[in-house]
């Protein structure tokens, strides 16, 4: 009886893992397509971009985070610039289907953004720096002033910082913990949350965005699950870290740069600038916003009462008016010079 029981406790456990790695293995598979569904490859002189459009009017280059990719960039231009702008999001080198090739660098970056910009014959845009996507911003708008006709930095990264989501340094941890099998769990894991238990995902979210402790904490988070457009537009940001697994490239790579900024020569930066963080950014202390502000002639920083993601929670009524109207000025601004 008890060996029958010890190979039926073995069998089912088998066909248990079967079924949770057949599980795993679906979803990722239809994320992907779906990710591939909404969006391009453009091939340009520098290397192939993934890149997708949303809306008509006047251009808005959204460079997405880590871990990110053009969902995300969409994501952002929906929650800032809506439809009243057409938003160019591509997937930065090594996330989702922009291969890294030679493009680690940020100035190599700024190089293939530039070559995309050709290949969608777009002479000009608003560019957006979101979070990790701050440096390739910056080194648009300094090393290509004629393409740039503002600058938006949001929740960016401007100096160097050593974040380490994945790169511990253990030389026999890292390759664990960026495998493939673990990550493909991880993100498992996590969609399920978000399907299945939405608040405590957003819980678990905000808490690795924000400084905030106890009560202040709490108190922020219901402020959020608690009003019908952020807690949607949250649960629409978590999704654009999943898979993990199709970001872990770009987001290595943007993390071993990081520790080398800066890099930048932000005095050559000439474009109205606008710098909106949160004052309880966990994630890119608001020393980079204070750094930006002080070191880009013409910029402006606004300082909102709100987390890293501080266009999509309370405060961000305040962002969305302040981006609106720095847009408009900017394309105002460069169309007379222009003329």
């Amino acid at each position: 009886m008890s060996r029958n029981w010890v190979r039926w406790t073995a069998v089912g456990a088998g066909l248990l893992l079967g079924a949770v790695g057949s599980v795993l293995s679906r979803w990722k598979h239809r994320r992907l397509a779906d990710l591939a569904a909404g969006s391009e490859l453009v091939t340009t002189d520098r290397g192939v971009v993934e890149v997708a459009r949303r809306g008509s009017g006047s251009p808005v280059l959204v460079l997405h985070g880590d871990p990110g990719g053009y969902d995300q960039g969409l994501h952002v231009g929906d929650a800032l610039f809506g439809r009243d702008f057409e938003v160019i999001a591509p997937s930065r080198p090594g996330y989702l289907r922009t291969p890294l090739d030679h493009n680690g660098s940020f100035e190599a970056q700024a190089e293939l953004l530039v070559a995309l910009l050709d290949e969608l014959d777009v002479e000009q845009a608003v560019v957006v720096g979101l979070s990790g996507g701050g440096p390739t911003a910056l080194q648009l708008a300094a090393e290509y002033p004629e393409r740039v006709s503002g600058l938006l930095l949001a929740s960016a990264i401007t100096t160097e910082i050593d974040e380490r989501l994945f790169d511990t340094g253990n030389p026999f941890v890292d390759p664990l913990l960026t495998s493939t099998p673990v990550l493909d769990v991880q993100s498992g894991v996590f969609a399920l949350f978000h399907r299945f238990a939405p608040d405590r995902a957003l819980e678990q979210l905000h808490e690795d965005l924000s400084n905030l402790e106890g009560e202040e904490f709490d108190a922020y988070v219901d402020a959020i699950v608690t009003n019908p457009r952020y807690r949607e537009q949250s649960l629409a940001f978590f999704s654009t870290i999943l898979p993990i697994g199709a970001r872990i490239e770009g987001t290595l790579n943007d993390e071993r740069w990081f520790r080398e900024l800066p890099r930048i020569s932000y005095e050559r930066i000439e474009c109205p600038t606008l710098v909106v963080h949160g004052e309880y950014d966990g994630a890119v202390p608001i020393e980079h916003a204070e750094f930006a502000a002080e070191s880009i002639p013409n910029a402006e920083l606004l300082r909102l009462e709100a987390d890293h993601a501080a266009w999509i929670g309370p405060g961000s009524e305040d962002a969305w008016q302040a981006v609106d109207q720095f847009t408009e000025s900017s394309i105002a601004a460069s169309e007379r010079r222009t003329a």
